[in-house]
This record gives structure tokens, C-alpha cells and sequence, in this order.
């Protein structure tokens, strides 16, 4: 049910990378342009920042600024986005019905708030996870070529792998160019960090 919140909340988030907030013809009328500051990267101004933000896309969904988002409301913010009337309107039903803590009918600030920070967090941890998995894979392909596994790929480590993968044109001295080009602290290895970087460029 929450599956058209993290879509709103995606494209809310791409509209605050952006100067203005860009609406489609039907939502300029009850739904204005604001914009948006620039984020800071401290992280405490970040999340201030953030707040902020989300505070003003929350009054663009609050049409009619009573400090409450009402079904029609986000049922014509699912529309603008792209969601035909009718299951815009089942869906934003559903949102309120899920979002809305005090069951008085409406979402508030503060429970627009405590989901998109939550809906954050989430998405952050599900990018941390990823990242994790990404570098479990690079330590594997790292290993392959560390053959003493001292931490460090040598120009004749990469020479060997190399030559058993099947390029026997490849000569040590191509390798020792291939190294210095990954080379970043000059030892004449590639530790992992720098074998890293290489394959996230």
C-alpha cells in the first residue's frame, strides 16, 4: 500500500534537486511553484535542511493549507504524477488510512514527517547493503588477482592471472604499466582501496 508513498516520496525528492518544482498543468492552479535551498553537507544543517524541505512539499500537497493532507489531496498530488483518478484515489485512501497515526482521517505534519524520515533511513540502509555487496564482490575479484594474499596486487601477481585467463601476449612489463596507472600512493602495488576505486570509475 505504501508503494505510491516511496514513489512520491522519489519524485519529491528529485523536485527538491531541481530550482523550482516542476508541476504538470493540472496541479499549477492549487499546487505553486516553491523553491528550494541548496542542502548543506554538515550533516546536522543537512537534516535540518532535509526537514525543511520536506515541510514545504508538504504544503504543496496541503492544498488548502489547513496543516492537514486529506485524501483528495493526495489523491490529486497521485494524479499529477501520473496515476489514473481512479486508482489514484484508491490508493490515496489506502496511503491515509496506513499514515494516519491519530485516526482523525487526515495526515499531519508530524506524520508525514516521522514516514519520510523513516522512508529515508530505510533507503539509506538499503544503499549501505547494497554498497556492502558491491565490495563483497570487488574483495573477491581482488583476491583473485592477490594470489600470496598479502593485501597487495603485484605487477607479476597480475602478470600470472592474466596469463592463465589466456592473454599470453601480455607481457610483464604491460602489467608494471597497468599497475602504475592504478597506482595511487606510488608503492608499485595496488592495494584494495585503489583496485576499488578503479572498478567503481
Amino acid at each position: 500500500m505504501l508503494q505510491p508513498f516511496t514513489f512520491l516520496l522519489r519524485k519529491a525528492k528529485s523536485m527538491l534537486k531541481q530550482p523550482r518544482i516542476m508541476m504538470s498543468a493540472c496541479c499549477k492552479e492549487k499546487l505553486p511553484k516553491r523553491k528550494f535551498s541548496c542542502m548543506s553537507t554538515t550533516s546536522s544543517f543537512l537534516h535540518m535542511e532535509l526537514s525543511s524541505q520536506f515541510h514545504q512539499v508538504f504544503k504543496l500537497i496541503d492544498s488548502n493549507g489547513d496543516g492537514k493532507i486529506s485524501t483528495a489531496e493526495l489523491s490529486e498530488v497521485l494524479a499529477c504524477l501520473g496515476y489514473n483518478k481512479c486508482s489514484a484515489a484508491k490508493e490515496a485512501e489506502g496511503m491515509v488510512r496506513v499514515l494516519d497515526f491519530n485516526g482523525d482521517g487526515f495526515v499531519d505534519l508530524d506524520e508525514f514527517m516521522v514516514v519520510v524520515m523513516n522512508g529515508m533511513e530505510k533507503e539509506k540502509e538499503e544503499e549501505e547493503e547494497e554498497e556492502e555487496k558491491i565490495d563483497d564482490y570487488l574483495m573477491d575479484a581482488f583476491l583473485v588477482f592477490d594470489t600470496d594474499k598479502n593485501g597487495l596486487i603485484s605487477a607479476k601477481e597480475l602478470h600470472r592471472v592474466l596469463f592463465n585467463l589466456g592473454s599470453e601476449n601480455c607481457s610483464l612489463k604491460d602489467c608494471k604499466r597497468m599497475i602504475k596507472g592504478v597506482d595511487k600512493n606510488g608503492d608499485g602495488f595496488v592495494e584494495f582501496q585503489e583496485f576499488r576505486c578503479m572498478m567503481r570509475s
